[in-house]
This record gives structure tokens, C-alpha cells and sequence, in this order.
């Protein structure tokens, strides 16, 4: 669980970066004399940190003045139709982080103190506390949007025009993240929607090391609208739903409080720290757009 300090911790990581604008935390005036030692990555490795910002249903002014200072043409025109027809939008945010999603940031991080359920993560089947992720080339990391949903959920898609439709028993909404670090410092962020649902079961996984038992839900994934855009340090991905809400975007992207009102959700993912340096080791960097590739 996150205190209010790593509450505004998550403010403070992105109000840091050298755009102009203040920290959010104070400057610490003593120097501690005790050196941690530095993370131990593997040389593929990227760290990112994501967040769950939440909005009141009735926020659409800041919302809508959020998407105005983020650049969506990250996704190529005729890919954002498709997203734009599932209720997904995408943009990126560079510099400072708009002050509507501060001041929410602000008001969660206070909220954690005084709110047992907020601060237990559970006032919403959004948890809005703040992740860290260390993520290798390739390989999938879930992360989780919604929680187990109670009620059914129905998704309604349209793919290259068909359209199709399902409904999802104690469902799960969630993206298989995905991280290609580059040579230059920058990573390529990648989602596909997903949805979890009905009771684990076991099947059996191929891998490199062969096939294995696992017990798993069965998955609902939709790869023709993954998500993809390439980041720089300190950038942030921002991504939620269309307004009005539907189709994947409400049901990844508008949550159900504990007191059964509705919020609009807005994921925002930080590209921190990558480990890649293709002049002193570009083996490592051929291998790790390999297993990006398989």
C-alpha cells in the first residue's frame, strides 16, 4: 500500500524532469552518508511507471482540456479511426503534465491518507496507486485496468468494419504491456486489450523451454488494436476512452466507485530508465528486438 509521500512521490517523478516547472517535493538539506547500491538490470531492461488517474463522470471540460496539450498524432491517422471506432484514444504528453491531472493526482494522494478504502485500494475495481515496473525486451507483463467486475460485460468491437460482440462473465480488463528498449535511450511502448474472465482452467503453454502446465482464465484479445508508440525518458503515454464512452474504452476505461458512482479512468505510462547501449554492447540490442519480434 502507498503512503501520501509515494503518493506524491509519483507526482514528484514527473514534475522533476527538467521542463521549467517546480519540484513537486521539497529539496532535502542534509546529505545522507549512506550510498545505496544501484539496481542491478539485465542490459535489456526498462523500467516505466504507470498510474490510474481518476475523473468524475461529469468531468468532460477536464478532460477534453487534458487531450488538447497531447500530441495523438503518436498513432498514424487511420489507425486512430479504428481505436476512435472502440472507444479508444491515445496521445502523448511531453514537459509538464497537464494541471488538471496534477491537481487529481493531488487529490488521490490525500485521499489515500483519510480514506481507508482509497488507501487500500479498493474504494473502486481501479486501483489509482502508483506502479513501478522493471520490464525485459518482449516479454509480457499484465497490467491490470480493472479489477474483477461483478456485473457482466457486454463489448461491442468493430474490426476492419465486422462487427462482433460479448458478453464477459466476472471479467477482467487489463493490457499485455509490452517494452523494446533502443540504442538511444528511447522504448517502444506496446498494449493489446484484453479482457480475462470465467474460472481458472488448465492449459498448456509453448515456450522456448517447451510445453508446460498452466492454470489460467480463458482471454478475450483484441491484437489488431495494440496500442504501440515509441518514448523518450520522462515521456508519459496517455490513454483512455472516447466521450461518450463505448465499446473497449468503457469497458477498460469507466470504473464503478464502492458507492456505485461512475469515474472516467486515464492511464498514464512513463518511460524511466532503459539499460540499452547498442555502442558497448550491440549483441544485446539485436537480441532484445529478436525476442520483440518472436
Amino acid at each position: 500500500m502507498l503512503s501520501f509521500a509515494r503518493g506524491i512521490g509519483w507526482l514528484g517523478l514527473f514534475l522533476a524532469a527538467p521542463t521549467g516547472c517546480a519540484k513537486w517535493m521539497p529539496d532535502r538539506t542534509v546529505e545522507s552518508k549512506v550510498t545505496l547500491p544501484a539496481p542491478n538490470l539485465s542490459p535489456d531492461s526498462v523500467k516505466i511507471e504507470t498510474v490510474l488517474a481518476r475523473f468524475p463522470i461529469d468531468a468532460t471540460e477536464k478532460l477534453q482540456e487534458i487531450w488538447r496539450t497531447a500530441d495523438e498524432t503518436v498513432i498514424d491517422l487511420a489507425f486512430r479511426h479504428e481505436l476512435d471506432k472502440n472507444g479508444l484514444r491515445v496521445g502523448l504528453l511531453r514537459g509538464e503534465l497537464p494541471a488538471s491531472i496534477v491537481e487529481q493526482l493531488n487529490k488521490t494522494a490525500i485521499a489515500q491518507t483519510t480514506d481507508a478504502l482509497e488507501h487500500a485500494g479498493l474504494a473502486a475495481d481501479v486501483d489509482n496507486r502508483k506502479w513501478e515496473l522493471t520490464c525485459r525486451a518482449g516479454r509480457r507483463k499484465e497490467f491490470i485496468v480493472r479489477r474483477e467486475i461483478s456485473e457482466p460485460l457486454t463489448v461491442v468491437t468493430c474490426i476492419k468494419g465486422s462487427l462482433t460482440g460479448e458478453t464477459f462473465e466476472r471479467a477482467t480488463a487489463l493490457f499485455d504491456l509490452r517494452v523494446t528498449p533502443h540504442a538511444d535511450g528511447q522504448a517502444t511502448i506496446q498494449l493489446i486489450p484484453e479482457i480475462q474472465h470465467g474460472d481458472r482452467q488448465q492449459a498448456f503453454v509453448s515456450s522456448e523451454f517447451g510445453v508446460r502446465p498452466e492454470v489460467k482464465r480463458r482471454q478475450a484479445s483484441w491484437k489488431p488494436l495494440t496500442i504501440q508508440a515509441r518514448l523518450q525518458p520522462r515521456q508519459v503515454l496517455m490513454v483512455s476512452s472516447t466521450y461518450p464512452p463505448k465499446s473497449l474504452g468503457n469497458a477498460l476505461f469507466v470504473t464503478k466507485t464502492a458507492d456505485q458512482t461512475e469515474q472516467h479512468v486515464v492511464l498514464l505510462v512513463r518511460l524511466a530508465i532503459t539499460q540499452m547501449d547498442e555502442l558497448f554492447a550491440p549483441e544485446i540490442a539485436e537480441q532484445a528486438h529478436a525476442l520483440t519480434e518472436r
